[in-house]
């Protein structure tokens, strides 16, 4: 690949995940990588051994070679230092952003629609990602034991094994018809079933950045999600954290939300001012400066 990039005599290389031609230092092309997390050094249990020798093999040639290193969010910047050892100079953040569609201008005929279409309840909680270990799903379902019998969640996402061990908790607890997990939801959906939430909960042990999050506040909806990574930089100042483990924090923080117009209204404001930061005008202004700031003459 190396022979075709000199020959297309380009002035620079992004890697846009973890990875770089092999001797691309040996071109004169200026490179860059961007690396989205590290999560497979951080929970080595999840990930088979194999594929965290490639994986830790590649960033770290990556990361060695590149002349700069973009991190999706300050934690995997400082992730980065700790676990690759590279120099905090050479890295420079650039944050996500999500598709426009994720904004506050449903109607209501149209969430009756989605609801109709997904036969999702009147009112739910909502969690999008993964059905896996680290995304701990188990933590809403510790909740709605403990809440009233009309709340109710919407889970969407790609069942892992791990959902046999939320699901059997749910049948354990009656709890079955309580956490709702539609099929085959269309993506030009999404914003819709986002709209109709009145609560988008990730309580996600650690993630690169938190894409759903930003979709969430970026569609007017308050946000609670967990402490120990990275979803403060995603949801903001607005939103509300509470420990991946505590489940009777993400309660509190539920009914909180649930018992006040006022709260909620304040949490969808800051929210999307917040998001205003992530637009895609914003995020690509930010990765052209780096271009632009760190081009060779």
């Amino acid at each position: 690949m190396t022979s075709d990039l000199k020959k297309d005599q380009l002035n620079i290389y992004h890697g846009l995940s973890h990875e770089l031609p092999v001797s691309i230092d040996k071109t004169g092309i200026f490179s860059i990588v961007t690396i989205h997390d590290l999560i497979f050094l951080r929970f080595p249990e999840l990930y088979p051994a194999i594929d965290r020798k490639i994986y830790l093999t590649k960033i770290k040639q990556a990361c060695k070679n590149a002349q700069l290193v973009i991190a999706i969010s300050e934690q995997t910047k400082s992730d980065i230092q700790q676990f690759i050892g590279t120099p905090g100079d050479k890295i420079k953040v650039v944050y996500q952003s999500c598709s426009p569609a994720f904004q506050p201008n449903y109607s209501q005929q149209s969430l009756q629609d989605i609801r109709v279409k997904y036969d999702l309840p009147e009112q739910y909680l909502l969690y999008v990602g993964t059905i896996e270990e680290r995304k701990n799903l188990l933590l809403i379902a510790k909740a709605l034991k403990q809440l009233p019998e009309d709340f109710k969640c919407v889970a969407i996402g790609k069942k892992k094994e791990y959902f046999n061990i939320v699901n059997s908790f749910l049948q354990k607890e009656q709890l079955s018809e309580r956490m709702i997990f539609p099929e085959n939801v269309a993506y030009q959906d999404l914003p819709l079933i986002y709209g109709g939430a009145k609560v988008f909960i990730y309580p996600s042990r650690f993630e690169g950045f938190g894409i759903p999050v930003l979709e969430a506040i970026s569609s007017g909806i308050p946000v609670i999600a967990a402490t120990g990574s990275c979803l403060e930089e995603a949801g903001g100042p607005g939103s509300i954290y509470v420990h991946p483990d505590n489940d009777k924090a993400l309660v509190e923080a539920i009914l909180k939300i649930a018992g006040s117009t006022e709260t909620v209204e304040v949490m969808r404001q800051q929210g999307l001012q917040y998001a205003e930061n992530f637009s895609l005008q914003n995020t690509a202004t930010a990765l052209m400066n780096v271009y632009r700031h760190d081009k060779p003459a």
